[in-house]
């Protein structure tokens, strides 16, 4: 197997049937059984790409999934199901459903890999990754599906090594976002939009248009990435907390140069290795529990200068996997917690959630949403927000049919504290702490990294000193999972 889950080899011509590829039976490598079908679902479940593979069921299966997903719920549905003796593995990515059928006994780990290495491919290549972009240049991504998938078997799903065997050139759609923001760069910006990076690897590799500025093109956009996992009591003690990060690396370069990227001098990697408990418990500024590379990244010099040495592949891969297990200082957590209940009346009772930002004022977190259910047997719920609050920026609602809550903030500032309060009305001797599940927090804070991992320095390796490329690195916390009880 490939990095990406895929077999390396692909078929000769001469084990494919006379007239075509639909004949032909692949010598069986890891996955020893075919899928059937391959679906492209949109968001309402119009088929934008298929492909049956085997024949052996019909187009209406993806209706069969697409009832199962409005049936039971888009975050309810699991991943892999069976009805009517087929199996139906799907992965969503952008509001897209990719999705195999098959009625045989496929390992859905290995579909699941497929899918979701399909869904980079096609990132990488159309540069946006929506239904637009699908839609623009559906030959291109039937062009890549027949190249990644034959017979129900998959073949090689590599950015790179597909380069040799597509001919169609991506239609560039570009984001809505990006072109109400060009105006406010300069010639030479020292900041980049983050849909910059959003462009094809074809386009780049062919000479053409590079993204949203003409000429140029030569740049390397690194991405440092933090996912928060947190459970708060009410009282704001911290029962569990972890970190699962990683770099991530979309590179444009000319040619094929080699790239040394410096991190932290002072960082430890605490599972082994110099400066780790296994060196006597001396700890730097900044600690990781595990890490993990890509194939393509040389260690001979980070465990002494904690230097990574590579030379990317094209598309957009992740350099590094690391992971924090424990709270190693109270800085790390972006926001805090506190509910309160208030029993106004035999009947009535109020929950009070207070939130505070920890994290520099200079800094904002965005897409903040604070979301909880009240009791079930409540009859009614009414939901308000202080009268300094910030018409526009803060929205509550409550949602009868779902018992549910919703606080959205489109843009908070870091070291203020906002607040909500909820009057519910319950039956008498409610315990409301044990009939109400946890508060649960989504949010995103850019240029902000609870792990303190930093590139020190990014050099470009080349022997012509013209070679002037661009470098764009950003960082970005948000919550995986952070929730605090009642």
């Amino acid at each position: 197997l490939s990095a990406h889950g895929c077999p390396k080899r692909r078929l000769a011509a001469a084990e494919r049937p006379e007239g075509g590829r639909r004949g032909a039976c692949p010598r069986r490598g890891a996955m020893t059984s075919p899928v059937s079908q391959l679906f492209i679902l949109a968001p309402n479940g119009h088929a934008i790409v298929y492909k049956d593979y085997r024949g052996e069921l019909p187009k209406e299966t993806s209706e069969t999934f697409f009832h199962e997903l409005v049936e039971k719920g888009a975050g309810s549905c699991p991943p892999v199901f069976v009805v009517d003796g087929v199996s139906y593995v799907a992965v969503k990515q952008s509001g897209l459903h990719f999705l195999c059928t098959t009625v045989d006994n496929v390992c859905p780990s290995l579909v699941i890999s497929l899918l979701t290495q399909l869904t980079k491919v096609c990132k990488d290549y159309l540069g946006v990754l929506n239904e637009e972009a699908l839609r623009k240049n559906f030959t291109l991504v039937y062009e890549l599906v027949d190249e990644v998938i034959d017979y129900g078997y998959p073949q090689n799903a590599a950015t790179t090594d597909l380069q040799a065997y597509l001919f169609n050139k991506p239609v560039p759609v570009d984001p809505p976002s990006v072109t109400t923001m060009l105006p406010s760069f300069k010639a030479n910006p020292k900041t980049m939009a983050s849909a910059a990076a959003h462009k094809s690897v074809v386009l780049q590799a062919q000479g053409g248009m590079s993204g949203w500025r003409s000429g140029g093109g030569n740049e390397i956009f690194i991405d440092l990435v933090d996912r928060i996992s947190a459970l708060l009591t009410a009282e704001g003690q911290v029962r569990t907390f972890s970190v699962d990060g990683c770099i991530q690396m979309k590179s444009f370069l000319k040619g094929s140069p080699q790239v040394h990227l410096a991190l932290n001098e002072d960082l430890v990697i605490a599972s082994g290795g110099a400066g780790g408990r296994a060196a006597g418990g001396v700890y730097g500024a900044v600690q990781l529990d595990d890490v993990n590379f890509h194939e393509c990244v040389v260690l001979d010099r980070f465990e002494s200068e904690k230097v990574l040495t590579l030379a990317p592949p094209s598309g957009e891969f992740v350099v590094m996997n690391f992971r924090i297990g424990t709270l190693r200082s109270e800085r790390q957590l972006p926001f805090r917690l506190w509910p309160t209940v208030h029993h106004l009346s035999e009947f009535k009772t109020e929950l009070q959630v207070t939130v505070k930002a920890d994290f520099p004022d200079k800094l904002h977190a965005v897409n903040v949403r604070i979301t909880f259910n009240v009791p079930k047997s409540a009859s009614a719920a009414s939901v308000s927000l202080p009268a300094n609050a910030s018409r526009g920026v803060q929205t509550a609602t409550y949602t009868e049919s779902t018992k549910a809550v919703e606080w959205v903030v489109k843009k908070w500032p870091g070291g203020s504290a906002l607040s909500l309060s909820t009057k519910m009305t319950v039956p008498a001797g409610c315990d409301i702490k044990k009939e109400m599940g946890p508060i649960s927090m989504a949010f995103e804070i850019p240029c902000y990294n609870v792990s303190q991992l930093a590139v020190r320095h990014l050099n470009i390796i080349e022997r012509d000193k013209s070679y002037k490329p661009h470098r764009w690195v950003r960082c970005l916390t948000h919550a995986s999972s952070y929730c605090c009880r009642v």
